[in-house]
């Protein structure tokens, strides 16, 4: 692999369309494959062609144990990481923290609380709650070899500190990239590609609250009318069998429930 290789292109295993889509806005050159993560052997030869061309590539153990939740789970119990066990409840706090990793840095970038009504990010953490979740999962991405690339970590946040309930390479689901680009301006695709091109990233920090709500369909209003409502900074239309989204903005957790409780109503309507 060639580090200090100044041409701005990537590999993509199991290309995700957002990223491709990034990359060409960027003028980045992509190469990808589609390959059974769970085939190491395959994994090594594509990873093999795409290191000998000077591209950023992760090791093929770190892509097969992120593609395997049981294997996930257990480098966690084996090493440790969630000390007390890996038990957790349905009332504990749940997160997802998305990590840009380059050179075998991990930065976590977004830590993401579920809320009885979506998402919320930043999760409303003390700074010490939080530098111990960043910590066992970049402990967890050492742990696997982890070099390139976005990664997206299920954690619970227990009586006992922070467990880990699963981890995989890749973006987070929508609309977890709108969430980030909301609360603080940080673009989570943009940055994905620098570090996937073996560039380091400067992620910037959240300074407001962003929430999201998944509202099934039918939706009461069109998605012109939804997107001019007061606060709504991002909307993502329901398919026929999946449901849409809204992102609003707010200086506090408590201010973002209210918002997205009175934005459901006037989408979808009360009850729903």
């Amino acid at each position: 692999m060639k580090e200090d290789n100044d041409v701005r292109r990537i590999f993509l295993l199991n290309p995700d369309q957002r990223l491709v889509r990034e990359a060409a806005h960027a003028g980045v050159q992509v190469r990808s494959v589609r390959v059974d993560a769970t085939d190491e052997s395959a994994l090594r030869a594509a990873i093999a062609e795409a290191a000998e061309a000077g591209l950023c590539v992760n090791p093929a153990r770190a892509l097969k144990v992120l593609s395997d939740p049981v294997a996930v789970q257990r480098l966690v119990r084996d090493n440790r990481l969630s000390p007390g066990g890996t038990e957790v409840a349905s009332h504990d706090l749940r997160l997802t923290v998305e990590t840009l990793s380059v050179h075998g840095m991990h930065q976590a970038v977004a830590i993401i609380a579920r809320t009885p009504y979506g998402l919320l990010h930043p999760a409303p953490l003390t700074d010490d709650t939080a530098a111990e979740v960043r910590a066992v999962v970049t402990a967890l991405l050492d742990l696997t070899g982890y070099q390139y690339g976005p990664a997206h970590t299920s954690v619970a946040l227990t009586p006992r500190g922070p467990v880990i309930t699963g981890c995989r390479a890749g973006l987070g689901d929508d609309p977890v990239p709108e969430l980030v680009k909301v609360a603080g301006g940080f673009d989570l695709a943009a940055g994905a590609i620098e570090v996937l091109a073996g560039r380091l990233v400067d992620a910037v920090r959240p300074n407001r609250f962003a929430a999201a709500a998944l509202l099934s369909p039918p939706w009461r209003l069109e998605t012109s009318e939804v997107v001019i409502l007061p606060h709504v900074r991002y909307v993502s239309p329901p398919g026929v069998l999946r449901p849409g989204h809204l992102v609003v903005h707010a200086d506090s957790p408590e201010v973002a429930a209210r918002r997205v409780a009175s934005l459901a109503a006037l989408v979808v309507g009360d009850g729903r």
